[in-house]
């Protein structure tokens, strides 16, 4: 119930669009028609697809799209023009830089070939 009440007071709009355009039921439901437990589902599975107004939300989408929908824009306009129009922004390869110091290369370097191991 806390983790569901949370999740309603951090992004109360995108909830209630998603709610009742994806399920048919709305905030003023919960505790009548609609149970926390089964509300704690409906958010989870809205959440994980950004065709849904909070899925997108949460990921960071300037606007919900399926998969289906991406993949129609990207055959329809190629992937050059459609770079232009999907719902997330992409970092420029060419602008990153490593926030990582030489002691934390070195660091991450020694896990991981201590992790490794070869059979024979």
């Amino acid at each position: 119930m806390i983790a569901v009440a949370r999740v309603i007071r951090e992004h109360r709009g995108s909830v209630a669009r998603t709610l009742r355009e994806t399920f048919g039921v709305g905030i003023s439901d919960l505790g009548d028609g609609l149970t926390w437990g089964e509300a704690r589902l409906l958010i989870e599975e809205a959440s994980a697809d950004p065709g849904t107004h909070l899925g997108a939300k949460l990921a960071g989408w300037s606007y919900p799209a399926t998969t289906r929908e991406l993949l129609s824009l990207v055959a329809e306009l190629g992937p050059k023009a459609s770079k232009k129009l999907v719902p997330w922004v992409l970092p420029d390869p060419r602008r990153t830089t490593t926030t990582a110091d030489a002691a934390e290369v070195a660091e991450a370097q020694a896990d991981m070939e201590a992790g490794l191991v070869f059979a024979s």
